[in-house]
């Protein structure tokens, strides 16, 4: 089956964004030699991140885990707006699609992790569960955002390179659409 006409599930599929979600992408019959996780949110770089593995993924012959940790980034600013289901929602729907497309034109085997929890730690379990060989993220936010994640100890990379016994790839937004993974 060809990854090009996978889907998302339809919205009316999608029930609640609340309960993990786990979509496997179509089988190949391209044989996996190892596992990749990749971390996926909005973030410019999390597209380079998942661009980069998809790359290092078809190289290594690898089935790529792509987890999202719904987090307080997915909200809306205002929970007391009349449609923040809705708009919370489209969001992830958002989100989800958005991986999707990266993940069309991948030729192996994928599968899409999405479902409340700290990042590193879900990033961790998957890989865990699978034997991944490393987890690939984007490199961690620059300017005050990123500072504060650093400083009130909410930064990804940071809790995954004391938190983990796996190698962490790091992979800025400058390579993003470069293929360039080996």
């Amino acid at each position: 089956m060809d990854n090009a006409n996978t889907q998302p599930p339809s919205r009316a599929a999608v029930r609640d964004w609340r309960h993990p979600l786990q979509v496997d992408g179509p089988a190949t019959t391209r044989p996996s030699r190892c596992h990749l996780v990749v971390g996926f949110d909005r973030d410019p770089v999390s597209s380079a991140a998942l661009s980069y593995a998809i790359d290092l993924a078809g190289r290594l012959d690898a089935f790529l885990h792509v987890v999202h940790a719904l987090d307080v980034d997915d909200l809306p600013i205002d929970p007391d707006s009349g449609d923040w289901e809705e708009r919370t929602d489209d969001v992830v729907e958002q989100e989800r699609r958005q991986a999707y497309d990266l993940l069309a034109a991948f030729p192996g085997n994928w599968v899409y992790h999405s479902r409340e929890g700290r990042p590193a730690h879900l990033l961790t379990d998957v890989a865990d569960a699978n034997d991944a060989l490393m987890i690939v993220i984007g490199t961690p936010r620059e300017g005050v955002r990123g500072w504060m994640e650093r400083l009130l100890g909410e930064s990804v990379s940071l809790e995954l390179a004391h938190h983990t016994h796996r190698p962490v790839l790091l992979v800025p937004l400058a390579t993003e659409g470069k293929g360039q993974a080996l």
